[in-house]
């Protein structure tokens, strides 16, 4: 199964983590504020400034309370990512390489090769359906995310 990248547009410049997707929804955590990011072919992120950094997030947690829902936080604190997909594909980040490949039965069925300019934290997860693969790191321009193609 072919991963094909979607362009995220620019929409911070630090984050501190992000959630794993609910109803095709990530939501990003910055030091500048919440960012509601929409899945599909056409991403979209709309970014609420009125919240920065730990004013939601609950880092003990992993839990951002954001638009009435919690929302489990990975990224500079490594929270739950859901690393299994549903078709028996599993996530494998490995951040000293910095690749992120899928694993099924064994064999790896796919690999992208990315930069993590800050050098601090990455982390990634399947969205619950298994449609997307979320990576981020620090910086925006490092924020990927791929559908099944």
């Amino acid at each position: 199964m072919n991963w094909i990248e979607h362009k995220v547009p620019p929409f911070c410049e630090r984050l501190i983590g992000f959630s794993v997707p609910q109803n095709d929804q990530v939501l990003v955590v910055s030091y500048e504020g919440m960012h509601f990011i929409q899945l599909g072919a056409r991403i979209t992120v709309e970014s609420d400034e009125g919240f920065a950094e730990y004013d939601l997030y609950d880092p003990r947690s992993g839990i951002c309370c954001y638009r009435d829902l919690e929302w489990t936080i990975i990224g500079l604190d490594p929270g739950r990512p859901l690393l299994s997909g549903q078709d028996g594909e599993q996530l494998r980040l490995d951040t000293k390489a910095e690749t992120l490949s899928v694993i099924k039965d064994g064999c790896e069925q796919w690999k992208y090769r990315y930069e993590n300019f800050s050098g601090d934290w990455a982390a990634a997860t399947f969205s619950p359906d298994g449609r997307f693969i979320v990576l981020g790191c620090p910086y925006d321009f490092d924020f990927r995310v791929f559908g099944k193609g």
